[in-house]
């Protein structure tokens, strides 16, 4: 009796992106200053999936997943990532997903102007070990076995629904949260290949007071899992956390604490999975836009810009360094308010994308920006796959994704933070929830039967 051939290969990659010393740090605006050294080094990880034919073939369905330990990255920096992919394997824009950790203790990118000062030539580098990872896993593919899983746990609380408590206090209500940890795991045939884990809790268990580059409690995740799996490469997706911090928070000992709960409930969903390397993979996107605000009407625009210009000057008398750039920054964005009231701007909209991977019944949907964690819940209620992970910062961090219910409430990741972002937009409109649901929908659908 013959053995079946394996359908499915697959390969996984790791590289050091630690930046130099004295980069600014990002996600926090007002830092005392630059960065002071290295707590623990950053790092982007692929994995390559392929199926249904030889590995490398066109005619197979290909999937390459790279995450990185990053605030998040610009449409145009995913872009050059995807061509210089294409470029090296021939694996295309549409199976090509782009993940960040959301730290708040890595590099600025140009997705987050306002947070410090771009290191330029960082990031030209950046760019090209982030086309390496994805090249070295594509060149590792070697028959392989895949299994998802679901294991409860939770790192975060909902910070729109619950009071934030002082440092290292634990909150006694989480509010709406993501309780469990999404894993698909893959086996090599000598062992551990890769073990990509998804959870919704933003990178903030270390404060604005940390100047030390660190990849905060989902670097701790990943080295754990790497040392308790070993062989295996350890890729975190993070999740739709735009409304979900990290607790409790405070210390890098907190932080290794988070990680490790969550690296336990990564290697249990990994041993109780069920392995199989016969399986399907696909991939689909879907390009659009998302509408935003109209200016608001000059006189009332102009008040924005003095303001903008008041506290860049309180800033320059108080010579502190964060401040200086996050003023300079919200004034250049304030200058472009008053130019599109001038000019009675309308249909205003930025480029969104839902993308998805399909791995048997297992569906990996990617979105950019900071996603509240509704959208998480109400994705995966309404997929056709049996298990459905969604990651937030994907592809592109364009400033916080709300849910059409929270507008009302109001609040900072509603009235003001789009500001603080790379282009000028103002505010995403209610109907994006609509419009990213309905094209996670189709996009599914795709996933689900390839080819319609």
């Amino acid at each position: 009796m013959t053995s079946r051939v394996p359908t499915l290969t697959a390969g996984a990659a790791a590289i050091n992106i630690t930046p130099p010393v004295g980069v600014d740090l990002c996600g926090f605006g007002g830092r005392a200053g630059p960065s002071s050294g290295v707590h623990d080094e950053l790092y982007a990880k692929a994995l390559y999936l392929c199926a249904g034919g030889q590995a490398h073939s066109t005619s197979s369905g290909q999937a390459l997943v790279i995450t990185c330990d990053l605030i998040g990255l610009d449409y145009d920096s995913v872009a050059a990532v995807r061509e210089g992919v294409a470029q090296a394997t021939g694996v295309c824009a549409d199976e090509v997903m782009i993940g960040s950790s959301h730290t708040h203790s890595g590099p600025v990118t140009p997705c987050l102007p306002t947070m410090g000062k771009l290191d330029e030539d960082y990031v030209k580098i950046l760019l090209r070990q982030l086309v390496s990872v994805g090249e070295l896993a594509y060149g590792r593919a070697q028959e392989a076995w895949v299994g998802r899983n679901r294991e409860p746990v939770s790192v975060g609380f909902n910070r729109r629904e619950v009071s934030w408590p002082r440092t290292e206090e634990p909150v006694a209500e989480k509010g709406t949260i993501l309780d469990h940890v999404d894993v698909l795991a893959v086996d090599g045939s000598d062992g551990p290949m890769a073990r990509l884990f998804v959870h919704a809790a933003h990178g903030v268990t270390l404060g604005p007071d940390n100047l030390l580059i660190s990849a905060d409690w989902p670097g701790y995740a990943q080295r754990l899992i790497e040392q308790l799996d070993e062989g295996s490469v350890a890729l975190f997706g993070q999740g739709c956390c735009g409304n979900i911090n990290s607790q409790p928070r405070g210390t890098f000992e907190i932080a290794e604490s988070q990680g490790r709960a969550m690296a336990g409930a990564v290697v249990k969903a990994t041993e109780l999975a069920e392995m199989t390397n016969d399986v399907e993979v696909a991939a689909a996107r879907e390009q659009f836009r998302l509408p935003c605000f109209d200016p608001p009407p000059v006189d009332e625009a102009q008040q924005i810009l003095q303001q903008a210009e008041a506290e860049l000057e309180k800033a320059q008398q108080q010579q502190q360094y964060g401040n200086l750039i996050f003023c300079d920054g919200t004034l250049k964005w304030a200058r472009w308010l008053l130019e599109m009231s001038r000019q009675q701007a309308t249909g205003l909209a930025i480029d969104y994308e839902v993308q998805g991977f399909r791995v048997g019944d297992f569906a990996l949907v990617g979105l950019p920006g900071e996603v509240f964690v509704e959208y998480a819940i109400n994705i995966d209620g309404r997929s056709p796959f049996q298990q459905t992970a969604v990651m937030a910062y994907t592809n592109g961090n364009p400033g916080y994704i709300p849910t059409a219910a929270a507008y009302p409430q109001g609040g900072y990741e509603v009235e003001g933070a789009y500001r603080f972002y790379g282009g000028g937009y103002t505010m995403i409109t209610p109907d994006s929830e609509r419009l990213i649901l309905d094209a996670t929908d189709r996009v599914l659908t795709r996933l689900l039967s390839p080819g319609t």
